[in-house]
């Protein structure tokens, strides 16, 4: 035999263990990825709605009426990871002025849940006899929100135009 004789060549293929370890490495990042944006979208989707909002007056002795608010309604957010709440202030004003603010409990829900809460907030020097039957609400909230990967202080906020029955107390 000559030197000049062919000699197999080795052939390529796909399926060597480093070709495999890339493939793992891809597959981790891309799922990291995903949860990072999912943790983001947690976070940064943060909302808050009012359902049922109610006002009435309350009377202590040696101190005018108080003007009392309260307010009902539920948060949650657009992604679909555990979310957890802490530090919740939630700010109401009416037609501009600002009523009170008040707090709640910290806590979390998980993926398609939402957190109801129940507020009354309190303004003691408005004049309680003369409201009007409808008002402009806005409703705020800010707290610190951590979802997966990240955590951050958010405030979401709703507004809605409310019907009283009467206009005074």
């Amino acid at each position: 035999m000559s030197d000049d004789a062919e000699k197999p060549r080795k052939r390529r293929s796909l399926g060597g263990w480093k070709f495999i370890v890339a493939i793992i490495l891809i597959l981790a990042y891309s799922a990291s990825a995903a949860y990072g944006i999912m943790s983001d979208t947690s976070i940064r989707g943060l909302t808050v709605k009012m359902f049922n909002v109610s006002r009435y007056c309350t009377t202590q002795s040696n101190s005018p009426e108080s003007l009392n608010y309260n307010v009902k309604g539920a948060i949650w957010s657009a992604s679909s990871i555990q979310t957890s709440l802490s530090h919740m202030t939630f700010t109401l004003s009416v037609d501009g002025l600002v009523i009170g603010t008040g707090s709640q409990s910290d806590t979390s829900f998980g993926p398609g849940q939402s957190v109801a809460f129940n507020l009354t907030i309190t303004h003691p020097t408005l004049n309680p006899t003369i409201l009007p039957l409808s008002s402009a609400l806005v409703l705020s909230l800010g707290a610190a929100v951590a979802a997966g990967l990240y955590s951050a202080t958010e405030a979401a906020s709703d507004n809605t135009i409310q019907t009283f029955t009467s206009t005074g107390c």
